[in-house]
């Protein structure tokens, strides 16, 4: 019996060692046999990992996994899986995977209950996604004001994580860059705003972000600066009427916002008035001023930003501008133009042109003068376009009433006309001959025919009268106005503007008037004692000359070695009054006046003015000092 249980256990035994423990639930279990095996881990894109391995043994529960990043501590069990899986997809969190590139671990285990097999590890380093493509800034540009944007327009973004467009800012292509927005549009590639500055650069560039965080910045771009006008040119400032008119060139500018006419103070160029212009194209204009002012201006050009440019600083006067000769002599003298202003004379000298008498013509605007060897000259009133009319050399000169033109006796005693408004010669109206003179010429009967003195021999022996005519402007339909008797000589004949009265000269009796038209002779003009006068034929600078309402006259004689001004007045009693002694070359001022002359002073070789009521004992007035000289009227 003994050895049956000897036997019994030897089998038992012999069973226990071959016995295989492979159920999971039995915690004498070997492990082994249901552990998880060739496990993998592959990375399928940026952010998933995919884990695959074996199942092995009899049925459990299921798959437990964890997770090492790095040097971290594990994770514990980030995925319970049935038994029946065999792989897992973990999906990363790319931010951490860019901002943390390190081996990522993952480990795998079966549990059975509370049994669990063997742990199975693998480690991957998961390939970190590269940035964003980058996207370039197209353009930069703006609009002006008053409704000012400026646009940006950038490439579209074609990354597939994309998150934003980040837009930055800066004044220089190589400064400080400022983040000013954020764009979640990917579709969005413009951007407009209304604040900023164009007198700085304006730089903007575009960086893509995408979903990790990565970020590119493209390239750049910006606009040029836009830079302060260039300054106009103030060309010419004219005085007229109680204005100035101020000329400049017209700006280019693009941005053009306005001119301004500024008056300034010197010399810290203080502003005192100014004047707005806002259209372009327009380069003058105008400022009131009152008479007797000298004034400095500047032209200021500003564009839409408000960056202005000044001209250089021009004065202009509203002072009488005068012209005078230094010398009275045969061969005449510089022409000297200036303003009576004592800052801003804008003095012209016209050199070498043999100037006898200049006059102011056509109300200020030009001056006329005589010149020796020649017909004349013209000049603007400023100096500009000398133009020299060459013909015979006049003994005198009249104009008509604007004087565009004038008539004139030359050397060769015939009578031309001229037109001082064209570029031509004087044209002849008469023929000389042996036996006839003229002489005096002037306009009568609306400018339409012309009054003057022609001496006809009646023999070859240089003896016969000098009698009153007019004749058309051709020379035709000549009348005879005055009957001359024996040998008289009718000269220096001087129409009324009214045209009824013709004052002249018997030469060796004196001064006389007559009616016109109807007396063909006329009395004599004398002092308050019933002495004769004999009026000085003048040469190049005619004598007797009536005043603009056709009441007086002025004339000067030569008596006893001196000249003696006198004024004639119709019905006056007496009709010749002295007025002053060493004068002659006298005019009524601007030759439009009727109550004051101007003259030459023969002592003090300078010009005078004297109001005709004065007694002659009374002093002139100093007009201007120099031996000839003319004041332009007031313009």
């Amino acid at each position: 019996m003994k050895r049956i249980f000897i036997l019994i256990a030897l089998v038992i035994a012999c069973e226990d060692t071959v016995r295989v423990w492979d159920n999971p639930y039995d915690p004498r279990s070997d492990r082994s046999l249901w552990t998880p095996d060739t496990l993998r881990a592959t990375q399928l894109s940026s952010d998933n990992i995919e884990l695959t391995w074996f199942r092995k043994g009899r049925d459990f529960d299921g798959f437990i996994i964890d997770k090492k990043i790095g040097e971290e501590s594990w994770q514990d069990s980030i995925a319970i899986l049935w038994d029946s899986t065999y792989s897992w997809i973990d999906t990363l969190d790319l931010k951490e995977v860019v901002n943390n590139p390190v081996t990522y671990s993952y480990r795998i285990y079966a549990y059975a209950d509370s049994n669990i097999s063997n742990k199975v590890s693998v480690s991957i380093e998961p390939s970190v996604p590269g940035p964003p493509g980058s996207v370039n800034v197209l353009s930069v540009s703006y609009t002006l004001p008053p409704n000012q944007i400026l646009s940006v327009t950038w490439d579209q973004s074609l990354e597939g994580d994309f998150a934003k467009y980040n837009l930055y800012h800066g004044i220089t292509e190589s400064g400080e860059k400022t983040l000013i927005r954020a764009i979640a549009d990917i579709n969005t590639t413009t951007f407009d705003t209304n604040t900023f500055s164009p007198v700085q650069e304006n730089w903007y560039w575009i960086e893509v972000e995408d979903t990790t965080g990565q970020k590119t910045m493209g390239a750049g771009e910006g606009h040029p600066v836009d830079l302060a006008p260039n300054s106009v040119r103030l060309d010419s400032i004219t005085y007229a009427e109680g204005e100035f008119l101020v000329k400049w060139t017209q700006s280019p500018i693009s941005d053009f916002e306005k001119y301004v006419i500024e008056q300034i103070s010197l010399p810290d160029s203080t502003i005192v008035d100014s004047t707005l212009i806002t259209t372009q194209s327009d380069t003058s204009g105008t400022v009131n001023v009152a008479q007797d002012k000298e004034i400095y201006f500047r032209l200021r050009v500003t564009d839409k930003w408000n960056q202005s440019a000044w001209s250089s600083v021009r004065g202009g006067s509203s002072y009488q501008r005068v012209v005078k000769v230094d010398y009275i002599r045969e061969i005449g003298d510089d022409i000297t133009i200036l303003n009576m202003g004592s800052g801003l004379p804008f003095t012209h000298l016209l050199s070498n042109v043999n100037a006898q008498f200049a006059l102011w013509i056509q109300n200020g605007q030009k001056i006329f003068s005589l010149v020796d060897g020649g017909m004349g000259l013209i000049v603007n009133q400023n100096g500009s376009n000398m133009r020299t009319i060459s013909g015979e050399e006049p003994q005198d000169i009249a104009f008509n009433s604007d004087q565009s033109m004038a008539v004139f006796t030359g050397a060769d005693h015939n009578i031309y006309l001229i037109n001082l408004n064209e570029d031509q010669s004087p044209v002849k109206l008469t023929a000389e001959s042996n036996n006839e003179w003229y002489g005096d010429p002037e306009f009568i009967e609306g400018e339409d025919r012309i009054l003057y003195w022609q001496q006809i021999h009646q023999a070859n022996n240089n003896v016969g009268v000098k009698d009153i005519f007019t004749m058309d402007f051709d020379g035709k339909n000549v009348i005879q106005v005055s009957q001359a008797q024996n040998i008289d000589k009718y000269i220096m004949p001087r129409m009324s503007p009214d045209e009824t009265k013709i004052l002249y000269v018997i030469e060796g009796n004196g001064l006389y008037q007559m009616n016109y038209p109807g007396e063909i002779s006329g009395n004599p003009v004398t002092k308050s004692n019933g002495e004769k006068i004999f009026p000085v034929v003048s040469q190049y600078f005619r004598n007797i000359r009536w005043s603009s309402d056709s009441q007086k006259a002025i004339l000067w004689s030569y008596e006893n070695g001196s000249y003696f001004l006198y004024v004639y007045t119709i019905g006056g009693t007496p009709e010749l009054i002295f007025l002053q002694a060493g004068a002659r070359y006298a005019d009524w001022l601007y030759g439009t006046s009727t109550d004051t002359v101007v003259f030459r002073s023969e002592s003090s070789n300078a010009m005078y003015k004297k109001d005709i009521s004065a007694t002659s004992g009374a002093e002139p007035i100093l007009l201007y000092n120099a031996p000839w000289a003319q004041i332009q009227p007031r313009q």
